[in-house]
Parts: structure tokens; sequence; C-alpha cells
């Protein structure tokens, strides 16, 4: 068996084993050698989009104004850099074939003239900032009156109590601000006869009028005005002018009772017939009214002409209707209580 086992090749014995080579380390020097290329690319190509964009003019102002300005009065160059040549005393050297130097005059911005010219022009453009917020304010709140005034006249029309007294209300805005006047029309008074006693159909009127302007910042004035005859109650010591005073302040309790802000209700007087509704007529009853003013805060600087005695807008005052108006019970029962606002 020794003998088989000698007979037989031997075969080699084969090792494979496996060696690993680290690669070689990647450096980042190349990145700053590139940025620093297109760095110097940015600025060349910037370089040139401005020499294309400078005119000639530009470039020989900008180039005096580089130049020293005593370059004159240095030595003449004599064992210098400049070898005997003379320094121009107008900027940096240039040949005789350029072009012509162009000065710029800087002003004087320190000097009294242009110290009051600049006063002038500040003051002046102050003015008119000034005017325009004026002229702002106005507009806003001739808009704000025109808004309540729309609302005043859509919420008679939507309101049942107070529809049918339409035409004993009248509305006007006039330089002083909006005015709302209730008045006496067909029977239909808003006091009793020769007293301050609010009746019923004037205090519905009252809750409408109050509901709405007290939503405004405007201040409101209120006065009273009876026409020229005798009232049932009057006496020597009690004529129109103290009842016409007496129903102002009575408006002015109610609405202050029911909400309305005091301080807002700057003024309360009494005229008496001094200022009539209808003047051809003194004794009509149109004349006794109660006129409620919303004072305007920013007046317009050019008013529009008033008629005095506050007459509608359009002039006419309401005396002939469609048809006789439908007489209200003003007795019986107080009506149901009004919203507080």
């Amino acid at each position: 068996m020794a003998d088989g086992l000698q007979g037989e090749a031997v075969k080699p014995l084969i090792l494979k084993k496996k060696i690993k080579i680290a690669a070689g380390a990647h450096g980042g020097a190349w990145k700053v050698a590139y940025a620093d290329f297109v760095t110097a690319m940015m600025a060349f190509f910037l370089l040139l989009w401005l020499l294309n964009a400078t005119t000639e003019e530009q470039m020989t102002g900008l180039s005096d104004y580089f130049a020293p300005p005593n370059a004159g009065a240095e030595d003449q160059g004599i064992g210098e850099a400049l070898a005997g040549m003379v320094a121009s005393a107008e900027g940096a050297m240039r040949s005789a074939s350029s072009p012509p130097s162009t000065t710029i005059v800087i002003p004087s911005y320190g000097s009294e003239a242009a110290g009051q010219e600049t006063g002038e022009q500040r003051e002046a453009i102050q003015e008119t900032e000034i005017n325009k917020g004026k002229a702002s304010e106005v507009q806003q709140e001739q808009e704000m009156l025109d808004d309540a005034l729309n609302k005043l006249k859509q919420s008679i029309q939507e309101d049942p109590l107070v529809r049918d007294l339409q035409d004993s209300i009248l509305f006007d805005v006039t330089e002083d601000g909006l005015l709302i006047q209730l008045l006496d029309y067909q029977k239909r008074e808003m006091f009793e006869p020769g007293t301050d006693i609010l009746t019923r159909r004037a205090i519905r009127l009252l809750a409408l009028i109050s509901g709405i302007t007290v939503e405004l910042p405007n201040d409101v004035a209120i006065t009273g005005h009876t026409d020229s005859g005798a009232q049932p109650n009057a006496t020597p010591d009690y004529t129109n002018w103290e009842l016409s005073g007496d129903r102002a302040a009575a408006s002015r309790r109610w609405m202050q009772e029911n909400g309305f802000p005091a301080g807002r209700l700057v003024r309360v007087e009494g005229k008496a017939d001094t200022e009539l509704l209808d003047p051809r007529n003194p004794e009509d009853e149109r004349n006794r009214r109660i006129s409620i003013l919303l004072l305007r805060d920013h007046p317009p600087e050019t008013p529009s002409p008033a008629v005095p005695g506050a007459t509608p807008r359009d002039g006419n005052i309401p005396d002939t209707m469609a048809g006789p108006a439908p007489a209200l019970d003003n007795s019986g029962a107080a009506p149901p209580p009004l919203p507080k606002f």
C-alpha cells in the first residue's frame, strides 16, 4: 500500500490570501484653486461690463476725482519718479489726444442760500402732507355721515312703528354736520301741547335715531324750536323761549336715561321762533320741532351753503302729501319697552 501512495503524483497545496490595498487620500486643494479661478473670472467680466457701461465723460470725471488736488504744488520730479516731468494741476496726466475733461460741480449744501431753500421746501412738503391728511379726514367723516343718513332712512322704511312718521322727520347734511329734525305735522305732535312731555311717536323716533347715532363718535347738539303763536299754557314767566329750552332738555334727558353717552350731549338750547322752518307761515305747526345735530369733528374748509332754519336738502318743505295721513292714537297704554343701546 505504501508503494501505491508513493506512486501517486504529489499535488501542490494552493493557499489563497486576500490583500486589501488602501486607496490614496482624496485631497481638496483643487477646490480652493477652482474657487479662486471663478472669483477672478467674475471680477474680470464685471470689470468688462463696467467699462462698457461707462461713458468717456464719466471716466474722465472719475479720473479728476481721484487725482491729487495739490499735484501742481509738488516738486517737478527732479530726481524723483516723474524724472523731470511736471504734474498736471488739473489731475492725472493725459495725452494730447485725450478728450477734454468734464468738471463736476458739487453744490455747497452748507451755504445760507441752500439752507434757506431746503427749509422752504421742507415746510412746503409738510404743509402738503398736512393738507392731504385733513382732506382724507374730512372725506372719511363725510362718508360716515352719509352712511348714517342712509341707515336712518332705511330703518324708518323697515320699522312698522315709525314708517307712518317719515313725514315728521327731516334730514340734512350741512357744513356743521348731520341735522335731524323731528317736527309736528298733520296733528302729529312730538310733545303734549304747551308742555315738554314727549309723546309716544317722539319716543319712537328718538329711540331709532339714538340707536344709530350712538355708534358714531360725533358730539350731539339738541335745539328746541316753536312757532310764533301763543302756547296754551303760556304765561309772562313761561314763554316760547322757556318752552323750547325745556323741550330740548327733555329730549336730552330721555336719550341719556336710555343709554346715550352723556359726554357726547354737548349742547342743549332753545331758540323759540327765531329760526322758523317755514318763515312764510310763522304759526305753522311744522315750526314746532326738535333739531338733533351730529357735529362734525373735521369741518370742510369750503363749507357748502346752508339754508337758515335747516330746511331739507332739496329745499322743499313737505306741505302736501298723498292723501291725509292716518292719525295715531296718543292715549292708552305706553309702547313696549325699547331696547337698550
